[in-house]
């Protein structure tokens, strides 16, 4: 009898523990939904009310792999159940955003949500072919310069003008160098930006680690056990260069909540001490020291994260260079990563990616294999277990690099390869088109001048669709590919549009004391121009009146409606009118 009574106390107050946690019923957009229109308005669901002052910039955050931070503007709508967030900007066109919720968040009883929640989803580009065209090669050497060897990239709104630069680690010179983006898409320009005990620097990924609203860098050192964080100053420097200590032989890094605080953690994947490390962050751009993850894998290289089984918690895919096997680590939004399950390979994984393949709505992963000149394909089952292994051949010869993008804008996930090469043979880019059922096929090759060592997929020039830059580390090389969009035949020419309102970029930009803002009108309209600072409070109308027809500008003096300087930062400048809405980003330095 006592033990009856036990048992039944012990249901009773898991119950009671459950329907005390707040639940998320619903999100939007869903989880990996690779077709997000530019402008989406982002909602979370909860089973019950929640308390409208929990709802902050350090709860709710919402980071795009490209453009950065993404500030907007919340409301709760449903009884408080549901929390509308509108950015105040755009995204960039094929991005991955992701979205992080803090734990603690309560319900007027005091219910809460105990573990955080984060989920990923992707921007629609617009739709085109994948016939892309090299337009551009660019050293990235100084005048007399020798081998820097650059190796890794990473494309990213640093300055915050709208367009995404490209950062480049340099195993030789132990550095990394920034390319601007001058507006139009072209990278002419770079700085230089020492690591110090760094030893061969390549892997790299972006975040905001201090919640000053400016992409961050992390990267890795593959020949000693050196990480590297890199604090943006918004103009495309740093402000502090600081290292951090993981396992020997740091091949591969990724970013994602694991404690539930809604700030970036840390994982490496250490190849030469055959394990993975774990920073916590504190979200004022210091880490904890490293916690080891044994994993039972053979040199760990590859990792990359994503939510594999729905839950609302990012989980790490690993893939394991001397295992030839991936493996898949769950979180449980308390700090922990645990193995779920684990896949033979035919070769060694070299580096990987995640995201949607198939189209059913789970995660999945692909593995460069690297001595066996192949791709592997991974599905996850939504559950947190791994589907059988598919492959497919290059035919170029050591492939060391791949990325996932919707280059034709039509649903799916594309894929490009990198092969180094080898032997008299040059490297090559191969690029595969998805076939909706997540099948590469189709493949174009795009030579390098000695090694095809790495390219990423992004909007370089802001026409809406996926253009591709790639590195070559033997000569230093960017290589520029444009993705020329679909054009109509002469033949048979449409009717051109009337030109509608447009919100031009600021400039200067950055800027310091003033800066013109342009905008345009199609024809008589009320017009309201604002500036907003990164938490969307109100700082200045620059506009709020009639205008008629044309090019109109605007100065704006750094300063608040009371005519007072404002502080150094972000801001935001928003158009509005009866049909119109549209918002860029602006950076005020002092």
């Amino acid at each position: 009898m006592f033990l009856r009574l036990t048992t039944l106390l012990f249901v009773v107050l898991l119950f009671v523990s459950a329907s005390a946690q707040i639940q998320v019923v619903a999100v939007s957009p869903r989880s990996q939904q690779l077709d997000t229109p530019m402008n989406p308005e982002i909602s979370i669901t909860f089973d019950r009310s929640i308390n409208p002052g929990d709802i902050t910039p350090q709860t709710f955050k919402v980071f795009g792999r490209w453009t950065g931070v993404i500030n907007g503007i919340w409301s709760l709508v449903e009884n408080d159940q549901k929390v509308v967030f509108q950015p105040q900007m755009s995204f960039n066109a094929g991005e991955q955003v992701t979205v992080m919720l803090a734990k603690g968040i309560s319900s007027p009883s005091g219910d809460t949500l105990e573990k955080g929640y984060a989920w990923q989803f992707w921007i629609k580009p617009n739709r085109t072919t994948l016939k892309i065209n090299e337009i551009q090669r660019i050293t990235v050497r100084r005048p007399g310069e020798g081998h820097v060897q650059t190796y890794g990239a990473h494309a990213a709104d640093v300055n915050g003008d709208g367009y995404t630069d490209y950062m480049v680690p340099n195993e030789v010179s132990n550095d990394v160098r920034m390319f601007l983006n001058d507006g139009t898409g072209q990278y002419s320009n770079f700085t230089v930006h020492p690591l110090t005990g760094a030893a061969r620097p390549s892997t790299n990924e972006s975040g905001d680690f201090n919640n000053d609203g400016f992409v961050d860098f992390m990267v890795g050192s593959t020949q000693n056990n050196r990480v590297h964080v890199l604090l943006g100053d918004g103009t495309g420097g740093f402000s502090a260069i600081n290292s951090l200590t993981a396992g020997m032989g740091v091949r591969g890094l990724t970013l994602l909540d694991v404690n539930g605080d809604a700030e970036f953690d840390a994982v490496t994947a250490n190849r030469n001490a055959n394990n993975l490390s774990l920073f916590i962050g504190d979200g004022n751009g210091g880490f904890a020291e490293a916690i080891t993850i044994s994993t039972s894998l053979f040199q760990e290289t590859g990792i990359f994260s994503a939510d594999a089984n729905n839950d609302g918690i990012l989980d790490i895919f690993v893939g394991a260079f001397g295992g030839n096997e991936i493996a898949l680590f769950l979180g449980d939004g308390e700090g922990n990563l645990t193995l779920s399950d684990r896949t033979s390979l035919t070769g060694s994984s070299w580096m990987i990616a995640t995201g949607d393949i198939n189209g059913d709505g789970f995660a999945d992963a692909v593995s460069a294999n690297s001595n066996t000149n192949e791709v592997a394909i991974v599905r996850g089952d939504g559950s947190g277990g791994l589907m059988p292994v598919t492959t497919f051949s290059l035919g170029a010869p050591f492939v060391i690099a791949v990325d996932l993008g919707d280059l034709d804008g039509d649903g799916d996930l594309d894929l490009i390869a990198s092969s180094y090469g080898s032997g008299f043979e040059t490297g090559v880019w191969t690029l595969y088109e998805n076939d909706g059922l997540g099948n590469f096929v189709n493949p174009q090759y795009f030579d390098a001048s000695e090694a095809a060592s790495c390219a990423v997929f992004h909007d370089r020039d802001n026409d809406g669709d996926l253009d591709i830059t790639g590195i070559d580390e033997v000569d230093d090389l960017l290589f520029v590919f444009e993705n020329p969009g679909i054009s109509v035949s002469v033949d048979h020419p449409l009717p051109s549009p009337t030109r509608g309102f447009a919100l031009h970029q600021n400039y200067p930009n950055p800027f310091n004391p003033s800066t013109t803002i342009a905008f345009e009108v199609p024809e008589l309209a009320f017009v309201t121009i604002e500036i907003v600072d990164i938490n969307g409070r109100l700082v200045k109308h620059l506009a709020n009146e009639t205008y008629g027809a044309g090019l109109h500008q605007l100065i704006w003096n750094g300063d608040d409606s009371q005519h007072k300087p404002v502080a150094a930062g972000v801001y935001f400048y928003k158009l509005t009118s009866k049909s119109h809405f549209e918002t860029r980003k602006l950076l005020l330095i002092k």
